[in-house]
């Protein structure tokens, strides 16, 4: 008896440790979740539209399995995470990937990168988060290093229309590749099974970047469709190995 009382003491304070690993902070106009493991690589996480809480454990692994990084995730605009909202808004979850938005994430992409000295800036995002990053690399190319897509659309209009309602106010990655730097790397990853953000999505924007002379990879991942747990532990893999290059 006084064996378990001791494991499931050790449990809790090891829980406590875990808890104690990670704290909020305003990124200026943007919310996040520091996981301070290191400072060689700097790693930026952000959502999709649904909300911010669906990734944080994907961030909690990415941070556990890297300790010379740092890790932060981040609320997009207009989205809450740890009880802090973000500035902007993002429009009732509809037509929200705009320039105001993208510049407010870019500017907590900055103010992170200034107060947490690295290397290498990866910013990784899923769905909607990630075509922001998208825009975000042409418009602001000396920001981000690499950055990691998942389930991304990439051309707006192209998007909405399989969709069925346009999206005037939101900006397409597509648009902006014509700026971004050649020392950017870009990855494109989706689902192979994804019926939202189609996979010959991601493979055209690799292609026009590639025709641009940009370091850009397509990866397919097998069995995967747009809901992020069906391809989080590939997408952990995957964002594992880019940290330890």
């Amino acid at each position: 008896m006084m064996t378990a009382l001791r494991h499931l003491s050790c449990v809790i304070a090891g829980l406590a440790l875990l808890s104690t690993a990670a704290w909020a902070e305003m990124f200026g106009p943007i919310a996040g979740t520091v996981y301070r493991n290191g400072g060689a690589k700097l790693v930026l996480i952000v959502h999709g539209d649904s909300g911010a809480g669906y990734i944080s454990d994907f961030a909690a692994d990415v941070a556990r399995a890297n300790p010379t990084a740092t890790v932060i995730q981040m609320a997009r605009p207009g989205y809450i995470l740890n009880g802090e909202r973000s500035k902007g808004s993002n429009s009732g979850l509809r037509d929200h990937h705009t320039r105001t938005n993208n510049k407010l994430l870019a500017e907590g992409f900055s103010a992170a990168s200034q107060k947490y000295p690295h290397d290498e800036l990866i910013a990784v995002g899923h769905s909607g988060g990630g075509n922001q990053i998208g825009s975000i690399v042409g418009t602001d190319p000396s920001l981000i290093d690499t950055a990691i897509m998942f389930s991304v659309p990439y051309d707006i209009q192209r998007w909405r229309n399989l969709r069925g309602s346009p999206w005037p106010k939101s900006q397409s990655p597509v648009r902006y590749l014509k700026s971004v730097s050649p020392n950017t790397k870009l990855i494109a990853a989706t689902g192979s099974e994804d019926s939202n953000t189609l996979p010959t999505f991601a493979k055209d924007y690799v292609k026009k970047a590639k025709a641009k002379g940009l370091n850009a990879t397509y990866i397919e991942l097998p069995g995967g469709n747009h809901g992020f747990r069906t391809i989080q532990d590939q997408a952990l893999e995957l964002v594992n190995r880019e940290i330890r290059n």
